[in-house]
């Protein structure tokens, strides 16, 4: 993947949050994490590309104003099983942390097509 080709995929990932936070006419820092990895996350078979993927995290308050503009009821998050509660749309997951530790959102760029898809083990 060319230098462009990441920033453009960044920056499709990034208008897509901003977009959502100025619609309510909110915006603040992002914070969250990224890594690359590739299309099977847990015991990728052999010869798989490591890097097709950017997987995008975002934590505290981008993440709270995501899960709040998500369609539908937050629902017991299986996977944490710790009574968070989680909202999906498409290939975005929001959850709202038990015991009131935050909010966190997950979702990964396919960078072949710059398409939006899940992203996280459970």
């Amino acid at each position: 993947m060319t230098v462009p080709s990441l920033r453009s995929a960044a920056a499709a990932a990034i208008l897509c949050l901003a977009a959502s936070a100025w619609a309510g006419e909110s915006a603040g820092p992002l914070r969250g994490e990224y890594r690359f990895h590739g299309k099977t996350l847990i015991d990728p078979p052999p010869g798989e590309a490591r890097d097709s993927h950017l997987g995008l995290v975002l934590e505290g308050g981008a993440a709270r104003d995501l899960y709040r503009r998500l369609k539908g009821r937050g629902e017991r998050d299986i996977c944490l099983d710790d009574g968070s509660r989680s909202k999906t749309q498409g290939p975005l997951r929001c959850t709202e942390l038990a015991g009131k530790r935050g909010w966190r959102c997950e979702f990964a760029i396919q960078l072949d097509s710059l398409t939006l898809v899940p992203d996280g083990a459970c």
